[in-house]
């Protein structure tokens, strides 16, 4: 379908309650914002979502690079968000994405406050945090156990990202990444973080938890032992099934649904 102008592909249960019905939960698919589809990536989590909630799930196909520099990914959510607050109320409305889709989460809340746009109920932020550059300890650990590419003295390393961003981004603007702005981090809903002790962005996931708990925010932070990098992505894992409860769960309660028992797809 197309959302206020933008792509956009739905997951929709067969057998959903009048009050499923009524809710909606939007994906962030990942991918680097080079990568990736609604219809690619944004399924291997809007379809077990979609299966463990009752609730449709839609998948953004934002805008991405090197066609496409920052803040275009952020105004293609907040258009499908400004449509979906036609049809919903906030308070029955979840956002959530892993990796580059739990950055641009993180990045949408704050375009969100920025234009005075209701929160919605809750919000997930996969296998990222509140810091676009992933900064932190466990970049320089996750690295070394991995004989991955270490970062340099000032804790910079290229990523793919890049390429969305451009030269010209200033990595502190809370519209980049949130964590650096209290007032922002302020007024976001409740969080859920998800990441494993082998990932990366641990010790980001870590800082921007911390901070929202520091300024009264309510917010869960789930780390997998030995798991890395978007683990929860495949099936095969009983840890990634864990996890999946962990996401309905926690959007069943802020969606306001009753926490009937959980299946797994």
């Amino acid at each position: 379908a197309t959302w206020n102008g933008v792509p956009v592909t739905l997951v929709q249960p067969r057998a959903a309650s009048p009050a499923q019905r009524q809710r909606l939960l939007i994906e962030l698919h990942g991918g680097a914002f080079v990568m990736g589809s609604a219809a690619s990536f944004g399924m291997m989590e809007a379809i077990p979502v979609a299966a463990m909630t009752g609730v449709t799930v839609l998948s953004v196909d934002y805008r991405q690079g090197p066609e496409h520099r920052f803040p275009a990914a952020s105004e293609d959510v907040a258009k499908v968000y400004r449509e979906a607050l036609k049809r919903y109320a906030p308070e029955h409305i979840g956002l959530f994405g892993c990796s580059a889709g739990g950055v641009l989460t993180g990045e949408s809340l704050a375009w969100f406050a920025r234009e005075k746009l209701p929160m919605p109920a809750a919000a997930g932020v996969f296998c990222a945090g509140g810091d676009a550059r992933y900064r932190g300890d466990s970049r320089y650990v996750v690295a070394a156990v991995n004989d991955a590419p270490l970062p340099d003295a000032q804790g910079a390393l290229p990523i793919m990202e890049d390429l969305y961003y451009g030269p010209g981004v200033d990595f502190h603007d809370p519209l980049v990444s949130p964590v650096f702005s209290d007032a922002v981090l302020a007024q976001f809903p409740p969080l859920l973080f998800i990441t494993g002790t082998r990932a990366a962005e641990l010790s980001n996931v870590a800082y921007t938890h911390s901070r929202l708990v520091d300024l009264g925010r309510e917010a869960d932070l789930h780390v997998w032992d030995g798991m890395g990098h978007a683990f929860h992505l495949n099936n095969a894992l009983p840890e990634t099934q864990q996890a999946l409860r962990v996401i309905a769960r926690f959007f069943r309660k802020h969606l306001d649904l009753p926490q009937a028992p959980v299946a797994t797809p």
